[in-house]
């Protein structure tokens, strides 16, 4: 298991953080029970616009093929704390000043109630500015960021999840960029993916790993022509399989991966994900099913208008009873 010793705590920006806890006292409120499953909705039209102004009357959940009675609904304004996990390997030097660029615009764009961390890693995760929604601050600690070094993004993710978002309730998203490769992790990919589905944060992947691909067929060329091996994170295989983790990982907590190719700006990408957040429907049920045997729960929701195409995280695993195997 991965220590929490690796997230190398460095606060150069002030050590007054806007606590979690503070914000659920003093600002927006969600009822909280043990038993409530919350979900955060996508609701979009068949031409792509999102669909604003929906009732809970129109939404149907609906657990295991059972259906659901909604306990809570809210169309706008739910808090939302977001980590910005940011690659800063070798790998991604020439991209640093679009990177900055980027994710002070999305944190500008975020409401006063919303909160975000940043967090980087290269051989090491490292927690550069802690909770805030302070921009002087943001743009500071952005400012820091040097990139060098191997990757580790699976530890990076089980830090996130195991330490930064333990305690936070309510609406949570990690956006995370990278090339999506990890060449030096004790984590493994399943481990990472478990975590944070049970973690219910949403995750969308910045990927740059098409732009990674084209450089590692360039590079196979130059080590065969040098009669030299061909080194394994260079590999086709190699990099399908980190295709595949990121899109997991994203399908299975109701995010998305986003190619920073398709778009015109690493801007463009991180405002596509500020806009879906801030037009997401966020929802509760108390489940039908009441058994604690930590098993996973296919969760299906769905509105009764037709050209209206809804999303959210396929499920969850239930709570397991203590002492339960």
């Amino acid at each position: 298991m991965l220590t929490h010793g690796l997230l190398i705590v460095s606060l150069l920006f002030g050590q007054q953080q806007d606590a979690p806890q503070k914000q659920q006292e003093e600002g927006f409120r969600i009822g909280v029970a043990v038993d409530q499953v919350f979900l955060s909705v996508n609701a979009r039209s068949i031409e792509g616009g999102f669909v604003q102004d929906l009732t809970k009357e129109e939404f149907r959940v609906s657990e295991d093929g059972v259906k659901q009675g909604i306990v809570n609904f809210y169309s706008a304004g739910v808090p939302v704390h977001v980590i910005l996990l940011i690659d800063i390997s070798g790998s991604t030097r020439e991209a640093q000043g679009h990177i900055r660029r980027a994710a002070l615009g999305f944190a500008k764009s975020l409401g006063p109630e919303d909160r975000v961390t940043i967090v980087t890693f290269n051989d090491a995760p490292r927690l550069i500015l802690d909770w805030t929604n302070d921009i002087e601050r943001i743009e500071l600690a952005l400012g820091s960021i040097y990139a060098k070094g191997y990757t580790v993004l699976n530890d990076a993710l089980y830090v996130v999840f195991d330490d930064l978002l333990k305690e936070v309730q309510g609406k949570k998203a990690v956006i995370v960029l990278t090339d999506g490769i990890d060449n030096n992790s004790m984590v493994g990919q399943d481990e990472v993916v478990n975590l944070a589905t049970r973690s219910e944060t949403m995750v969308y992947v910045v990927s740059k790993l098409a732009e990674y691909w084209a450089g590692a067929i360039a590079a196979r060329m130059e080590y065969r022509a040098s009669a030299q091996l061909i080194p394994k994170q260079l590999t086709d295989e190699f990099i399908i399989g980190a295709k595949r983790f990121l899109t997991r990982l994203a399908q299975r907590t109701g995010g998305k991966v986003l190619d920073s190719k398709a778009f015109n700006s690493l801007t463009d990408v991180y405002q596509q994900v500020a806009e879906e957040l801030k037009n997401q429907y966020y929802i509760s049920y108390i489940p039908s099913n009441i058994m604690k045997d930590g098993k996973w729960r296919n969760v299906e929701v769905r509105v009764n208008l037709p050209g209206v195409v809804v999303s959210t995280r396929p499920g969850y695993y239930a709570p397991l009873e203590p002492g339960g195997n």
